[in-house]
């Protein structure tokens, strides 16, 4: 990332569009920060930019119009008047950090006459970045995009010459260094790292910065209890209901129904706020879905939620914990009190268009995870309710239909369903979705380990014969004999 700002061979320092891409929970916003502490202590691109405008696309999409000055000032609240009207006469000097814009719900298809050259102009949030992502305004200034590898397909067209980096997994090596950092003895954090091999999917999982980090949260809080349990944690479903259940056990002070009630009332919480497109979270938003005052000053909310830094409004430690938090909602609603959806019968139509992602969507696959009869138990002891009834076999149901359906094929990525479908780790059932699929070609320039262990999964419950073409341009987190190219992609073909 320190150079991708640098004067290019002739020595011009033009206006650059880079995308950041990398899986949830891969740490892009970490990468966005360093940047940005690095660029302020003079170690990246010297002199190339006189003022950083960061702007968190989730948080400011519940906003009402903006202009480009209102982006500038939201970021150094002390500029204002002449100071701001000399640093917009020089763009060229200005880059600005959209993180999580694929997040938003604009229209690839808007019309040019919407977007704004003038930075003045007030816009809704959705047009004005789209204004300064296809360079209508301020084509003189650089960007630096976020984004999740299933997001970037959606607004690639709106980019011109974009320059692709990629947030990689944790090497064995990194991940060592990590846990070493973050438990006071060696033999300790060596226990913990040796031990995750025991589990394949963990032990992949683990590459995950946002994994190993709930992985030390919940360790370090246990001591050196009994760890066997790590064994069981195959999916990223097994793996958030175990920090929330664990968390539950650290309870002090308050009784076990108060803490279920709490996540009873974060479950909601997320819900609402993934449907409103809202993670800034006001006292009278928690007070409204149950959790009080007293709760937010909690020890144990502290696991899930933080405060904003100078200002009373609340969000959740990850985006990843809301989005979880939205499948057990889902989950666990009943009939009679669905909040937002009417009827159970209209429940995965009306989830997958509101999601707009399908498959790809992290909840929609960790509510194909929750909704596995094993974790019936689990769910019902963490969150103090028991899983809807007759809600897996109509997300089955719906899901088979979808892949038998021709027009609804032709839009599904298949390694998306790979993972919703390893989320639920039901061979019987993985095997007559994958049969409906055939022949399956898989195009992406980027395949992860995850990846690769659901497709795994998938093929070997297919006991028919089945025809798998694989091209891609980089494996991550494999060791590659031979180093591939962009314009020599590796191929790999699987006839069973």
């Amino acid at each position: 990332m320190e150079h991708v700002f640098d004067p290019n061979e002739e020595g011009s320092s033009s206006s650059r569009t880079v995308v950041l891409q990398g899986c949830a929970g891969i740490g892009k916003t970490a990468v966005v920060h360093k940047f940005m502490f690095d660029w302020a202590a003079g170690m990246v691109a010297p002199g190339r930019f006189d003022y950083l405008i960061y702007v968190n696309c989730r948080e400011i999409s519940h906003t009402n119009n903006l202009n480009a000055a209102d982006l500038i000032t939201n970021t150094f609240q002390d500029i204002k008047g002449p100071i701001l009207d000399i640093i917009l006469l020089y763009p060229e000097k200005l880059l600005f950090i959209l993180d999580g814009f694929p997040e938003l719900q604009y229209h690839v298809g808007d019309q040019e006459e919407d977007l704004t050259a003038n930075p003045q102009e007030r816009k809704p949030v959705e047009t004005l970045l789209c204004s300064l992502v296809k360079k209508k305004l301020f084509p003189e200034s650089s960007l630096l995009i976020t984004a999740r590898l299933t997001a970037v397909k959606k607004f690639h067209s709106l980019l011109k010459q974009p320059i692709q980096a990629e947030v990689l997994w944790y090497t064995d090596a990194e991940k060592r260094a990590y846990f070493l950092s973050q438990f006071s003895g060696a033999n300790a954090a060596m226990k913990v790292f040796y031990g995750l091999r025991d589990s394949e999917g963990l032990d992949i999982m683990s590459s995950l910065p946002i994994v190993s980090w709930m992985l030390c949260r919940v360790l370090q809080s246990q001591g050196d209890g009994d760890r066997t349990v790590l064994q069981s944690l195959q999916t990223m479903t097994d793996m958030y209901l175990f920090y929330f259940s664990q968390c539950l056990k650290t309870l002090t002070g308050i009784s076990m129904w108060k803490g279920q009630s709490c996540l009873w009332g974060l479950c909601s919480l997320a819900a609402e706020g993934l449907q409103k497109h809202q993670v800034l979270f006001a006292v009278s938003d928690l007070r409204r879905h149950g959790i009080g005052v007293y709760d937010t000053n909690c020890t144990f909310l502290n696991h899930f939620l933080k405060k904003v830094e100078d200002v009373n409004v609340y969000t959740f430690l990850h985006f990843s914990f809301q989005e979880f938090l939205t499948a057990v909602f889902y989950a666990l609603k009943n009939d009679h009190s669905w909040m937002f959806l009417d009827h159970v019968q209209k429940t995965w139509q009306e989830i997958f268009q509101q999601y707009g992602k399908s498959f790809s969507s992290p909840m929609i696959q960790f509510l194909f995870g929750l909704l596995h009869k094993g974790k019936a138990k689990t769910v019902e002891t963490t969150f103090g309710r028991k899983v809807s009834p007759g809600l897996r076999e109509e997300l089955l149901k719906w899901t088979e239909r979808e892949t038998k359906d021709k027009s609804s094929r032709l839009q599904i990525e298949p390694v998306d369903l790979f993972h919703c479908l390893y989320e639920i780790q039901e061979e019987e059932y993985a095997k007559r979705i994958i049969d409906n699929l055939q022949p399956i070609i898989l195009l992406q320039p980027t395949y992860t380990k995850m990846d690769i262990l659901a497709m795994s999964f998938c093929i070997k419950s297919s006991h028919s014969p089945l025809s798998v073409s694989l091209k891609c341009q980089h494996l991550l987190g494999f060791e590659e004999e031979e180093q591939t190219t962009a314009f020599k992609p590796t191929v790999l073909t699987y006839n069973q």
